[in-house]
Protein backbone atom coordinates (compact mmCIF):
# COMPACT_ATOMS: atom_id res chain seq x y z
CA UNK A 1 0.00 0.00 0.00
CA UNK A 2 1.43 3.44 -0.90
CA UNK A 3 2.71 5.45 2.04
CA UNK A 4 2.06 9.15 2.60
CA UNK A 5 5.57 10.34 1.59
CA UNK A 6 5.12 8.44 -1.68
CA UNK A 7 1.81 10.21 -2.29
CA UNK A 8 3.26 13.66 -1.62
CA UNK A 9 6.02 13.20 -4.21
CA UNK A 10 3.47 13.11 -7.02
CA UNK A 11 0.60 15.08 -5.46
CA UNK A 12 2.74 18.23 -5.65
CA UNK A 13 2.31 18.09 -9.44
CA UNK A 14 -1.46 17.94 -9.10
CA UNK A 15 -1.38 21.14 -7.07
CA UNK A 16 1.03 22.79 -9.50
CA UNK A 17 1.03 21.26 -13.02
CA UNK A 18 3.51 23.95 -14.16
CA UNK A 19 5.99 22.27 -11.84
CA UNK A 20 6.25 19.40 -14.36
CA UNK A 21 7.81 21.57 -17.08
CA UNK A 22 9.83 23.56 -14.54
CA UNK A 23 11.33 20.39 -13.06
CA UNK A 24 12.34 18.90 -16.41
CA UNK A 25 13.83 22.23 -17.54
CA UNK A 26 15.80 22.82 -14.35
CA UNK A 27 16.72 19.29 -13.34
CA UNK A 28 17.10 17.44 -16.65
CA UNK A 29 18.38 20.44 -18.64
CA UNK A 30 15.80 19.84 -21.40
CA UNK A 31 13.89 22.60 -23.19
CA UNK A 32 10.46 21.23 -22.28
CA UNK A 33 7.53 23.35 -23.56
CA UNK A 34 5.78 25.72 -21.15
CA UNK A 35 2.40 24.55 -19.84
CA UNK A 36 -0.41 26.95 -20.74
CA UNK A 37 -3.36 25.06 -19.27
CA UNK A 38 -3.73 21.74 -17.47
CA UNK A 39 -6.21 19.42 -15.81
CA UNK A 40 -5.69 16.32 -13.69
CA UNK A 41 -7.40 13.32 -15.30
CA UNK A 42 -8.52 9.91 -14.05
CA UNK A 43 -5.59 7.61 -13.40
CA UNK A 44 -7.61 4.39 -13.72
CA UNK A 45 -6.22 2.62 -16.80
CA UNK A 46 -7.87 -0.71 -16.01
CA UNK A 47 -9.33 -2.59 -18.97
CA UNK A 48 -12.12 -5.18 -19.02
CA UNK A 49 -9.78 -7.85 -17.72
CA UNK A 50 -9.27 -7.61 -13.94
CA UNK A 51 -5.76 -6.12 -14.10
CA UNK A 52 -5.69 -2.91 -12.07
CA UNK A 53 -3.37 -0.22 -13.46
CA UNK A 54 -3.09 3.14 -11.75
CA UNK A 55 -0.28 5.59 -12.50
CA UNK A 56 0.28 7.98 -9.62
CA UNK A 57 -0.64 11.26 -11.32
CA UNK A 58 -1.79 11.98 -14.88
CA UNK A 59 -2.24 15.51 -16.22
CA UNK A 60 -3.65 16.55 -19.58
CA UNK A 61 -1.84 19.75 -20.47
CA UNK A 62 -1.91 22.36 -23.20
CA UNK A 63 1.71 23.36 -23.73
CA UNK A 64 3.39 25.94 -25.94
CA UNK A 65 4.12 23.04 -28.34
CA UNK A 66 0.60 21.61 -28.29
CA UNK A 67 -1.33 19.17 -26.08
CA UNK A 68 0.50 16.55 -24.00
CA UNK A 69 -0.18 13.91 -21.38
CA UNK A 70 2.10 14.28 -18.34
CA UNK A 71 2.62 11.22 -16.14
CA UNK A 72 4.29 11.42 -12.71
CA UNK A 73 5.40 8.29 -10.87
CA UNK A 74 6.93 8.37 -7.38
CA UNK A 75 9.43 5.55 -6.91
CA UNK A 76 11.34 4.67 -3.74
CA UNK A 77 13.34 1.63 -4.86
CA UNK A 78 14.57 -0.26 -7.91
CA UNK A 79 11.66 -2.31 -9.18
CA UNK A 80 12.18 -3.83 -12.66
CA UNK A 81 8.53 -4.88 -12.95
CA UNK A 82 7.56 -1.19 -13.03
CA UNK A 83 9.20 -0.85 -16.45
CA UNK A 84 6.32 -2.85 -17.95
CA UNK A 85 3.79 -0.68 -16.13
CA UNK A 86 5.43 2.54 -17.32
CA UNK A 87 5.53 1.30 -20.91
CA UNK A 88 1.83 0.43 -20.60
CA UNK A 89 0.92 3.84 -19.19
CA UNK A 90 2.70 5.64 -22.03
CA UNK A 91 1.27 3.52 -24.83
CA UNK A 92 -2.25 3.35 -23.38
CA UNK A 93 -2.55 7.09 -22.77
CA UNK A 94 -1.07 8.02 -26.14
CA UNK A 95 -3.48 5.62 -27.83
CA UNK A 96 -6.48 6.88 -25.85
CA UNK A 97 -5.88 10.63 -26.20
CA UNK A 98 -3.93 10.57 -29.51
CA UNK A 99 -1.36 13.02 -28.15
CA UNK A 100 2.25 12.61 -26.90
CA UNK A 101 2.85 11.39 -23.35
CA UNK A 102 5.84 12.22 -21.14
CA UNK A 103 6.87 10.27 -18.02
CA UNK A 104 8.62 11.84 -15.02
CA UNK A 105 9.93 9.67 -12.17
CA UNK A 106 10.45 11.35 -8.79
CA UNK A 107 12.43 9.65 -6.03
CA UNK A 108 14.15 10.45 -2.73
CA UNK A 109 16.80 7.78 -3.46
CA UNK A 110 19.91 8.53 -5.53
CA UNK A 111 20.35 4.81 -6.29
CA UNK A 112 16.77 4.57 -7.53
CA UNK A 113 17.27 7.67 -9.66
CA UNK A 114 20.33 6.15 -11.34
CA UNK A 115 18.43 2.94 -12.07
CA UNK A 116 15.36 4.76 -13.41
CA UNK A 117 17.47 6.69 -15.94
CA UNK A 118 18.09 3.39 -17.63
CA UNK A 119 18.46 2.12 -20.12
CA UNK A 120 15.14 0.48 -19.23
CA UNK A 121 14.60 -2.30 -21.73
CA UNK A 122 11.74 -4.67 -22.48
CA UNK A 123 12.20 -7.91 -24.35
CA UNK A 124 14.58 -10.87 -24.25
CA UNK A 125 18.18 -10.30 -23.06
CA UNK A 126 20.32 -8.99 -25.88
CA UNK A 127 17.29 -8.41 -28.13
CA UNK A 128 15.20 -5.66 -26.52
CA UNK A 129 11.93 -4.81 -28.23
CA UNK A 130 11.36 -1.53 -26.44
CA UNK A 131 13.24 1.10 -24.42
CA UNK A 132 11.49 3.26 -21.84
CA UNK A 133 13.21 6.61 -21.35
CA UNK A 134 11.64 8.61 -18.50
CA UNK A 135 12.81 11.90 -17.11
CA UNK A 136 14.04 11.43 -13.53
CA UNK A 137 14.15 13.90 -10.64
CA UNK A 138 16.11 12.62 -7.64
CA UNK A 139 18.41 13.89 -4.89
CA UNK A 140 21.39 13.59 -7.23
CA UNK A 141 20.08 16.20 -9.68
CA UNK A 142 17.42 18.22 -7.84
CA UNK A 143 19.14 21.12 -6.03
CA UNK A 144 18.97 21.00 -2.24
CA UNK A 145 17.45 24.38 -1.37
CA UNK A 146 18.42 25.71 2.06
CA UNK A 147 18.64 29.42 1.19
CA UNK A 148 15.62 31.64 1.86
CA UNK A 149 16.09 33.77 -1.26
CA UNK A 150 16.13 30.68 -3.43
CA UNK A 151 13.09 29.28 -1.65
CA UNK A 152 11.18 32.51 -2.24
CA UNK A 153 11.94 32.45 -5.97
CA UNK A 154 9.87 29.30 -6.55
CA UNK A 155 7.95 27.89 -3.59
CA UNK A 156 6.44 24.98 -5.54
CA UNK A 157 9.84 23.76 -6.70
CA UNK A 158 11.25 24.24 -3.19
CA UNK A 159 8.57 21.90 -1.81
CA UNK A 160 9.55 19.30 -4.42
CA UNK A 161 13.22 19.81 -3.56
CA UNK A 162 12.54 19.28 0.14
CA UNK A 163 10.53 16.10 -0.43
CA UNK A 164 13.10 14.74 -2.86
CA UNK A 165 15.83 15.28 -0.24
CA UNK A 166 13.79 13.98 2.70
CA UNK A 167 16.41 11.27 3.39
CA UNK A 168 19.25 13.82 3.52
CA UNK A 169 20.74 13.94 7.06
CA UNK A 170 20.78 17.75 6.74
CA UNK A 171 17.11 18.02 5.76
CA UNK A 172 16.42 20.23 8.81
CA UNK A 173 18.40 23.01 7.12
CA UNK A 174 15.80 23.19 4.36
CA UNK A 175 12.69 23.31 6.54
CA UNK A 176 12.79 26.81 8.05
CA UNK A 177 13.50 28.54 4.70
CA UNK A 178 10.69 26.52 3.14
CA UNK A 179 8.29 27.43 5.96
CA UNK A 180 9.14 31.12 5.56
CA UNK A 181 8.61 30.89 1.81
CA UNK A 182 5.25 29.12 2.19
CA UNK A 183 4.22 31.84 4.63
CA UNK A 184 4.36 34.42 1.80
CA UNK A 185 1.56 32.66 -0.10
CA UNK A 186 -2.16 33.14 0.37
CA UNK A 187 -3.88 31.21 3.18
CA UNK A 188 -5.31 28.48 0.93
CA UNK A 189 -2.08 27.83 -0.97
CA UNK A 190 -0.08 28.01 2.26
CA UNK A 191 -2.23 25.34 3.89
CA UNK A 192 -1.97 23.04 0.86
CA UNK A 193 1.84 23.26 0.60
CA UNK A 194 2.29 22.96 4.38
CA UNK A 195 0.20 19.78 4.46
CA UNK A 196 1.95 18.26 1.46
CA UNK A 197 5.32 18.98 3.03
CA UNK A 198 4.25 17.36 6.28
CA UNK A 199 2.93 14.15 4.74
CA UNK A 200 5.97 13.98 2.45
CA UNK A 201 8.48 13.96 5.30
CA UNK A 202 9.32 11.12 7.67
CA UNK A 203 10.62 10.56 11.20
CA UNK A 204 12.53 13.38 12.86
CA UNK A 205 12.16 15.67 9.85
CA UNK A 206 8.38 15.40 10.04
CA UNK A 207 8.46 16.07 13.79
CA UNK A 208 10.68 19.12 13.24
CA UNK A 209 8.30 20.45 10.57
CA UNK A 210 5.35 20.05 12.93
CA UNK A 211 7.21 22.01 15.60
CA UNK A 212 7.88 24.79 13.13
CA UNK A 213 4.20 24.91 12.23
CA UNK A 214 3.23 24.98 15.91
CA UNK A 215 5.76 27.44 17.29
CA UNK A 216 6.16 29.99 14.52
CA UNK A 217 3.30 32.44 14.12
CA UNK A 218 2.14 31.44 10.67
CA UNK A 219 -1.19 32.71 9.39
CA UNK A 220 -2.03 29.17 8.29
CA UNK A 221 -1.89 25.81 9.96
CA UNK A 222 -1.23 22.37 8.58
CA UNK A 223 -4.19 20.10 9.29
CA UNK A 224 -1.85 17.38 10.50
CA UNK A 225 0.01 19.84 12.71
CA UNK A 226 -3.31 21.00 14.23
CA UNK A 227 -4.29 17.37 14.78
CA UNK A 228 -0.99 16.81 16.59
CA UNK A 229 -1.69 19.78 18.88
CA UNK A 230 -5.21 18.51 19.57
CA UNK A 231 -3.89 15.08 20.55
CA UNK A 232 -1.35 16.65 22.92
CA UNK A 233 -3.97 18.83 24.63
CA UNK A 234 -6.36 15.88 25.00
CA UNK A 235 -3.60 13.94 26.77
CA UNK A 236 -2.99 16.89 29.13
CA UNK A 237 -6.68 17.08 30.01
CA UNK A 238 -6.98 13.38 30.72
CA UNK A 239 -3.77 13.45 32.79
CA UNK A 240 -5.10 16.29 34.94
CA UNK A 241 -8.32 14.39 35.58
CA UNK A 242 -6.44 11.19 36.37
CA UNK A 243 -4.09 12.95 38.83
CA UNK A 244 -7.07 14.47 40.62
CA UNK A 245 -8.85 11.12 40.86
CA UNK A 246 -11.84 12.21 38.78
CA UNK A 247 -13.56 9.26 37.06
CA UNK A 248 -13.77 9.54 33.28
CA UNK A 249 -16.35 7.44 31.48
CA UNK A 250 -15.53 5.83 28.14
CA UNK A 251 -17.89 8.26 26.41
CA UNK A 252 -16.23 11.30 28.02
CA UNK A 253 -12.76 10.01 27.18
CA UNK A 254 -13.82 9.48 23.56
CA UNK A 255 -15.27 13.01 23.43
CA UNK A 256 -12.01 14.51 24.66
CA UNK A 257 -9.80 12.41 22.39
CA UNK A 258 -11.94 13.03 19.30
CA UNK A 259 -12.20 16.80 19.74
CA UNK A 260 -10.32 18.80 17.08
CA UNK A 261 -11.56 22.25 18.11
CA UNK A 262 -8.39 23.82 19.53
CA UNK A 263 -10.27 26.65 21.29
CA UNK A 264 -12.54 24.16 23.02
CA UNK A 265 -9.57 22.01 24.05
CA UNK A 266 -7.78 25.06 25.48
CA UNK A 267 -10.88 25.88 27.52
CA UNK A 268 -10.98 22.31 28.85
CA UNK A 269 -7.29 22.49 29.75
CA UNK A 270 -7.98 25.58 31.85
CA UNK A 271 -10.97 23.98 33.58
CA UNK A 272 -9.39 20.57 34.23
CA UNK A 273 -7.45 21.60 37.38
CA UNK A 274 -10.59 22.87 39.15
CA UNK A 275 -13.61 20.78 38.09
CA UNK A 276 -15.06 18.20 40.49
CA UNK A 277 -16.62 15.95 37.81
CA UNK A 278 -15.91 15.32 34.16
CA UNK A 279 -19.38 16.70 33.35
CA UNK A 280 -18.28 20.11 34.71
CA UNK A 281 -15.46 20.09 32.20
CA UNK A 282 -17.99 20.20 29.35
Amino acid sequence: MPKLPHEALHQVFRESPNLFADTIQRVCQVDFPEIVEAEVIDTDLTEIKPIVRHPDTVIKAETSDGPQILIVEAQTKEEPSKIRSWAYYLSYLENKYKIPATLLITTPSAATARWARGPLLLGPPGFPSMEVRPFVAGPDNVPFITDLEQALEDVDFTVLSTLTHRLNPDIDKALKPLAAAIDTLGPEASAIWADLTEVGLEGCAQDFWRKIMQTMQYKFGSQLAQHSVAEAEARIILKFLEMRGIPVSEGARQRIEDCTDLEMLEAWVLRAPSVQTVEELF
